[in-house]
């Protein structure tokens, strides 16, 4: 009976860990490139988790830089001239029409414009193109499918916030980048 429990008490641990294990492939070109120019430094695509290209439903194409090494939080900017910085750990969330605001403890407040960083200017041109459609395997509301595609562009972005300081990056470059649809 104890050799019973625990052969199956192993197979249910291997079974979970295989579970739990994903298989990725590596999406990324050797051509890929995310990089830009902050205060004087380059940053070239650090991680798959520094930045990323995603196209809405709607059709908007946007970035995230996920640098908070460098920022201190994380960075959206969008075609539609919406963009902001996002301290760490300060849950800042934005409506279509780029309205952004705090929710903390289930309160809805305004944002601390003196640490949120919000567009003052710049400019994101991206090309979408080799779009491919796959299953996806983890959805729990039914079938559904998504959309990996290259994106390549160039963008430059100045934030400010309330104090007058500003974050200005230049010499941003996409190319062969994996978007999200």
């Amino acid at each position: 009976m104890k050799n019973l429990i625990s052969i199956l008490t192993t197979t249910v641990v291997i079974l979970l860990a295989n579970a739990c294990t994903k298989q990725t492939e590596t999406i990324l070109e050797p051509d890929s490139e995310f990089s830009f120019t902050y205060n004087g430094n380059d940053y070239p695509y650090k991680s798959k988790y520094s930045g990323s290209v995603g196209v809405s439903r709607q059709g908007i194409r946007s970035i995230y830089i996920h640098r908070a090494d460098v920022f201190g939080g994380d960075i959206y900017f969008n075609m539609n001239n919406c963009a902001y910085m996002a301290p760490e750990l300060s849950n800042v969330y934005r409506d279509p029409a780029c309205n952004l605001t705090s929710h903390i403890n289930g309160q809805i407040l305004p944002i601390d414009s003196s640490k949120v960083f919000t567009y003052q200017s710049g400019s994101l041109n991206l090309t979408i193109s080799e779009c491919k459609t796959y299953p996806n395997k983890y959805s729990i509301s039914g079938p559904s499918s998504y959309s990996v595609c290259k994106a390549s562009g160039t963008f430059n972005l100045t934030l400010v916030n309330k104090g007058g300081e500003t974050i200005e990056i230049t010499n941003g470059i996409i190319n062969n980048f994996p978007a999200g649809y």
